[in-house]
Protein backbone atom coordinates (compact mmCIF):
# COMPACT_ATOMS: atom_id res chain seq x y z
CA UNK A 1 0.00 0.00 0.00
CA UNK A 2 2.78 2.45 0.95
CA UNK A 3 4.55 1.69 -2.33
CA UNK A 4 1.35 2.54 -4.24
CA UNK A 5 0.97 5.90 -2.47
CA UNK A 6 4.64 6.70 -3.06
CA UNK A 7 4.31 5.83 -6.74
CA UNK A 8 1.21 8.02 -7.09
CA UNK A 9 2.92 10.99 -5.44
CA UNK A 10 6.08 10.74 -7.52
CA UNK A 11 4.30 10.15 -10.84
CA UNK A 12 2.51 13.46 -11.09
CA UNK A 13 4.60 14.57 -14.06
CA UNK A 14 5.95 17.76 -12.50
CA UNK A 15 9.71 17.90 -12.44
CA UNK A 16 11.56 19.62 -9.61
CA UNK A 17 13.21 22.93 -10.45
CA UNK A 18 15.54 25.33 -8.74
CA UNK A 19 13.90 28.28 -6.99
CA UNK A 20 12.86 31.00 -9.41
CA UNK A 21 14.45 34.33 -8.49
CA UNK A 22 12.17 37.31 -7.98
CA UNK A 23 12.13 40.67 -6.32
CA UNK A 24 13.43 41.23 -2.82
CA UNK A 25 10.67 40.87 -0.21
CA UNK A 26 9.50 44.20 1.21
CA UNK A 27 10.68 45.20 4.67
CA UNK A 28 9.69 47.86 7.15
CA UNK A 29 6.32 48.96 8.44
CA UNK A 30 3.21 48.42 6.42
CA UNK A 31 1.23 51.57 5.83
CA UNK A 32 -2.49 51.24 6.37
CA UNK A 33 -4.07 52.84 3.29
CA UNK A 34 -7.48 53.36 4.94
CA UNK A 35 -6.88 54.11 8.62
CA UNK A 36 -9.30 55.44 11.19
CA UNK A 37 -9.14 59.06 12.24
CA UNK A 38 -9.45 59.56 15.98
CA UNK A 39 -11.89 62.32 16.97
CA UNK A 40 -12.54 63.90 20.35
CA UNK A 41 -15.69 62.87 22.17
CA UNK A 42 -16.44 63.64 25.81
CA UNK A 43 -12.80 63.79 26.92
CA UNK A 44 -11.56 60.74 25.05
CA UNK A 45 -10.86 59.72 21.45
CA UNK A 46 -13.01 57.59 19.16
CA UNK A 47 -11.82 55.98 15.89
CA UNK A 48 -13.85 56.67 12.76
CA UNK A 49 -13.00 54.79 9.58
CA UNK A 50 -12.50 56.68 6.35
CA UNK A 51 -12.35 53.73 3.92
CA UNK A 52 -13.09 55.85 0.85
CA UNK A 53 -9.73 57.64 0.95
CA UNK A 54 -6.10 56.56 1.07
CA UNK A 55 -4.17 58.44 3.74
CA UNK A 56 -0.55 58.88 4.73
CA UNK A 57 0.88 60.16 7.99
CA UNK A 58 1.21 63.58 6.42
CA UNK A 59 -2.45 63.68 5.39
CA UNK A 60 -3.92 62.66 8.72
CA UNK A 61 -2.46 65.59 10.67
CA UNK A 62 -4.06 68.02 8.22
CA UNK A 63 -7.39 66.18 8.42
CA UNK A 64 -7.31 66.17 12.22
CA UNK A 65 -6.57 69.91 12.21
CA UNK A 66 -9.46 70.56 9.79
CA UNK A 67 -11.89 68.69 12.00
CA UNK A 68 -14.57 66.07 11.43
CA UNK A 69 -17.04 66.06 8.55
CA UNK A 70 -20.56 67.43 9.02
CA UNK A 71 -21.86 63.87 9.53
CA UNK A 72 -19.21 63.20 12.17
CA UNK A 73 -19.98 66.51 13.90
CA UNK A 74 -23.65 65.55 13.98
CA UNK A 75 -22.57 62.46 15.95
CA UNK A 76 -20.96 64.72 18.57
CA UNK A 77 -17.36 64.34 17.36
CA UNK A 78 -14.87 67.21 17.31
CA UNK A 79 -11.14 67.88 17.19
CA UNK A 80 -8.75 69.38 19.70
CA UNK A 81 -5.86 69.40 17.21
CA UNK A 82 -5.20 73.07 16.44
CA UNK A 83 -5.57 74.27 12.88
CA UNK A 84 -1.93 75.42 12.80
CA UNK A 85 -0.61 71.92 13.59
CA UNK A 86 -0.37 71.31 9.83
CA UNK A 87 1.69 71.07 7.79
CA UNK A 88 3.48 68.28 9.59
CA UNK A 89 6.10 65.70 8.74
CA UNK A 90 6.16 62.08 9.82
CA UNK A 91 9.48 60.23 9.78
CA UNK A 92 10.32 56.62 10.68
CA UNK A 93 12.93 56.37 13.46
CA UNK A 94 14.38 53.49 15.49
CA UNK A 95 11.73 53.57 18.24
CA UNK A 96 8.73 54.40 16.02
CA UNK A 97 7.76 57.70 14.42
CA UNK A 98 8.83 61.33 14.74
CA UNK A 99 5.94 63.70 14.09
CA UNK A 100 7.02 67.31 13.60
CA UNK A 101 4.09 69.70 13.92
CA UNK A 102 3.88 73.34 12.92
CA UNK A 103 2.67 74.24 16.42
CA UNK A 104 4.03 74.10 19.97
CA UNK A 105 3.40 70.56 21.24
CA UNK A 106 3.60 71.71 24.87
CA UNK A 107 0.30 73.56 24.26
CA UNK A 108 -1.59 70.48 23.03
CA UNK A 109 -4.32 69.03 25.22
CA UNK A 110 -4.13 65.39 26.32
CA UNK A 111 -6.96 64.60 23.89
CA UNK A 112 -5.19 66.34 20.99
CA UNK A 113 -2.04 64.30 21.70
CA UNK A 114 -4.08 61.09 21.70
CA UNK A 115 -5.87 62.07 18.48
CA UNK A 116 -2.55 62.52 16.71
CA UNK A 117 -0.74 59.53 18.24
CA UNK A 118 -3.58 57.03 17.75
CA UNK A 119 -4.26 58.18 14.20
CA UNK A 120 -0.60 58.16 13.11
CA UNK A 121 -0.03 54.74 14.67
CA UNK A 122 -3.11 53.55 12.77
CA UNK A 123 -1.35 54.49 9.54
CA UNK A 124 2.02 52.99 10.52
CA UNK A 125 1.65 50.70 13.55
CA UNK A 126 5.23 50.82 14.82
CA UNK A 127 6.57 51.51 18.31
CA UNK A 128 5.77 54.89 19.76
CA UNK A 129 5.41 58.47 18.57
CA UNK A 130 7.68 61.40 19.36
CA UNK A 131 5.78 64.67 18.92
CA UNK A 132 7.90 67.73 18.20
CA UNK A 133 7.12 71.37 17.53
CA UNK A 134 7.62 74.86 18.89
CA UNK A 135 10.95 73.93 20.44
CA UNK A 136 9.36 71.25 22.64
CA UNK A 137 8.89 67.50 22.42
CA UNK A 138 6.69 64.79 23.88
CA UNK A 139 8.64 61.55 23.63
CA UNK A 140 7.52 57.91 23.46
CA UNK A 141 3.76 58.55 23.18
CA UNK A 142 1.48 55.53 22.81
CA UNK A 143 -2.17 55.22 21.94
CA UNK A 144 -4.00 54.67 25.21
Amino acid sequence: MAALVLAALTACGIRPTDPIPGLVAPTGPVENAAPSLFWASEGSVIPVSRPQVSLTGYDVIALLAQGPTNDEQARGLSTEVPYDAAPATVDRVANGLDVNLSTDVSQLSRVAVQQIVCTVLGVQPVGSVNLRGGGHSLEFQKCA
